[in-house]
Order: structure tokens, then sequence, then C-alpha cells
């Protein structure tokens, strides 16, 4: 299978030295994925955190129980059902990771080098019952509307499948019966001398796809150059020693990542979501203007926009891509997230939040000041689609002919779309 990447992936590697993708950075983006899928099935199945203790085995009574996802990607006592191999691809840059330090902020976010180019996934069936729709369909899923690989939230990780084949959720379905049914998990004790038997659980607090927002937002750009303008890359009035650590359109590591074919927006977008930006009032009075007030409560922020401090940890919900030409002049980026309808931080309105969001994408009462964050060599920023499970958000909404209830609240109808559907 050959994929093409649009914005660098991370290769997987701590020292940030390899020239070429992990297999295994792959494997756990893809059961990432999965993951989300089977949560969001109706029957309530099962998947564990492989990195939490709670993950599986669960020893009972002398019974080892595994999850829908682990007896797909392997875990402690049984191997997985494929072999992913990955191999293509060059590295962005050479040399240390760019400190990109939006405007307002001391710190920055740190973008090591990806790889690029065109990679082939190889996927080698090691168990009779294994479908090839239980690796094409997450990873589908993921090239169409997120990302794979690590670093999603610092713009990585969008790819193109090349001529993938057909694929139906019903299909992906019947793989998942086939891979837990009692017949096989019965082989699977004999092989293993284990008593090996499907393990069930409350997947509150995982990422489940029927909590998660997809968005595409696209621009026009005036010039090819434009990405020099973008707020923590331009050159600014700073003295020489603070402009060192900022200007960035001459580096030739920043060169050679736009020439790969994408722009790292992430930081200067993240940055007026997650802080929003003082303005005077015509009273002279100094404010805080943002889409959503509750950003400003510190708790709030870090569960949102994710936290770095060594002793409080906290993935970012939100991801937000690099931008990518759609063609010469059109460029585009996503935002994308996971965010929980429960255990939520007290006073965080989840609906409001997101109302918030999709109506300043689209240029609501708090405007995003395009201009400032992307350069005034951009213009017509838009949203374009927004995708999000029985939800009156969503744009595409395949069942509009429901007059009743017009919005996509099966959720195998609603997956298939995603298969299908990029924008209307």
């Amino acid at each position: 299978m050959r994929i093409e990447i649009k914005t660098p992936v991370w290769t997987g590697d701590i020292d940030q030295k390899s020239e070429l993708l992990k297999s295994t950075g792959i494997m756990g983006s893809l059961r990432w994925w999965t993951e989300a899928i089977l949560r969001s099935d109706n029957n309530n199945r099962y998947a564990c955190d492989p990195t939490s203790d709670e993950r599986c085995p669960k020893e009972e009574r002398n019974e080892e129980y595994y999850c829908s996802a682990c007896l797909i990607f392997g875990a402690t006592g049984i191997r997985r059902t494929f072999r992913l191999n990955v191999s293509g691809g060059r590295r962005v840059f050479t040399g240390s990771a760019l400190n990109i330090k939006p405007s307002g902020r001391n710190k920055g976010w740190y973008l090591g080098s990806g790889v690029v180019g065109e990679i082939n996934l190889e996927i080698t069936p090691l168990d009779k019952d294994f479908d090839k729709s239980l690796v094409l369909l997450p990873l589908i899923i993921a090239s169409k509307w997120g990302g794979i690989g690590a670093k999603t939230q610092h713009g990585y990780g969008v790819v193109k499948i090349e001529d993938y084949p057909e694929i139906n959720f019903n299909r992906f379905k019947d793989a998942i019966k086939k891979i837990t049914a009692q017949e096989r998990l019965s082989k699977l004790s004999e092989l293993s001398k284990l008593r090996i038997k499907l393990r069930h659980g409350s997947n509150n607090g995982l990422p489940d796809l029927r909590e998660m927002f997809f968005t595409k937002v696209q621009f026009e750009v005036r010039d090819e150059n434009w990405w020099k303008q973008i707020d923590g890359i331009k050159s600014d009035n700073k003295s020489d020693e603070q402009r060192r650590h900022r200007e960035y359109e001459n580096d030739q590591r920043m060169i050679n990542w736009v020439s790969s074919g994408s722009v790292p927006i992430a930081p200067a977008i993240k940055n007026w979501l997650r802080f929003g930006k003082k303005i005077t009032t015509k009273e002279g009075k100094k404010i805080q203007v943002s889409p959503f007030s509750e950003v400003f409560n510190k708790r709030v922020s870090n569960w949102l926009f994710g936290n770095s401090e060594e002793n409080n940890k906290t993935a970012s919900k939100i991801n937000i891509s690099c931008a990518y030409p759609v063609n010469d002049n059109l460029w585009e980026f996503r935002i994308w997230g996971w965010i929980p309808k429960d255990g939520i931080p007290q006073g965080f309105d989840r609906g409001g939040f997101l109302n918030s969001l999709k109506q300043t994408l689209r240029g609501g009462s708090v405007k995003i000041p395009w201009n400032e964050l992307l350069g005034n060599q951009t213009k017509n920023h838009k949203l374009k689609v927004w995708r999000e499970f029985d939800s009156p958000r969503d744009t595409v909404k395949p069942n509009a002919r429901d007059t009743i209830k017009p919005n996509e609240s099966n959720i195998d109808d609603y997956i298939q779309s995603l298969l299908n559907t990029e924008v209307e």
C-alpha cells in the first residue's frame, strides 16, 4: 500500500535522529484509532488502554481476559494477527528542533524533523482469521480526517492513501466478530496453554469516535512565500539576541520543511485558540479576547490543550495539522480532537466550547485574526467541513432527508460516511 505524506510524520525515535519511520509508531497509531472505533460500538465493545495499569490481560479465576483490540494487536500471552512493514520516506531536515514562539510566548513549540515523501505499508497476515479491513478501515479514517503517528497535536501525520480498496464498515464488524468468536478463543487457549476469554468493561474516560470532532479549514494565498509572515516564523523588531530565536524565514530547516509540501502553522493557531489576545477597549480597559472564556481557567486550559510540566503531563485533546496545499493557491489544515462527555473539569461546558469553536472558525462574533496569525498574503479563510456524530454541528448530515432528526444518529452510517465522504 502506497501512502503520500502530506505533513511530516513523526519518526518515533526518542533522539530524533532516525531517517526512517518506525513500524511500531504506525502500529501504535493504528491501534489508537481502532480502539476509538471499537468503543463507539453500540454493543459496548471494550478496548483497554495498553499504556495503563488496566491493560490486558486481566487475570480472574485462573482465566486471562483480553479486549477486542488486544486480540487484534496482541498483548502479553498472545501475538498480534498481522505484521506491518514500513519503508520509504526521507528526513525533512537535519540538526536540532525548531522552537516556534508565537506572539506573547516565552517558551514555544519544539518541532523536530519528521519523515516526508512516500512510504509503503506492507501488511502480512499472521492469523487465518485476520481480515485486511481491520487495518484499512482505521487507517482510511485517520488519513481522511485526522493523522497517524505521534505528535499530531503539533501538526504531524496527515497522509493520503493511494488507490485503496473500497471498505464497508459491515465487513470490519464481521471481522471483529470473527477475531473475538469463542471458537477462535478456544483455539488460542489450546495454543497458549491459557484460558482465554473476551474481556468486557467500561470505556468511560477513553477515546471514543462518538465523542470526536473533525474539521477542515481552507484559505487562499497570494504569494508562494506567504508562510514567511506566519506568527512565530516571521522576523520582528526584537533585539538581535531575541530575533535569533524567532526568525525562521531564512533558516534552512524551515526552508526544507516548506519545500517538502507543508507549513507548520499549528503553534500560531493553537497559541491564539488557547491564550487569545489582549485588546484595549474604547474605554481604555485591557481585556482578553478568546472564543471561549473558560479556557483562561488554567486547569481547564491544561486539560484541553495539554500540559508539558514534568509532574503533571497531560496530552492535548485538540490536534491542529500543518497547512498543506489543495491546489496552487488553495491551502487546507485540520483541527480535530476528542472531547469526552464524562470526567470533564468543573465549569467546562463541552457543548458551549464546540459551538464557540465552530462559530469562530466560521467568522462568528469573535473573529480569528487570520492575517496576524498566517500573514497578510492569505485570504478567504473559511470552515470547509465539520464532522461530529449525532450533532447539529455536523455539516455533512448524510441523513438530511430525515426531517425528524436530520443529523446522523446511527453510528454505523456515520462511520461509513467518514469512509466515503471528505467534503460535501
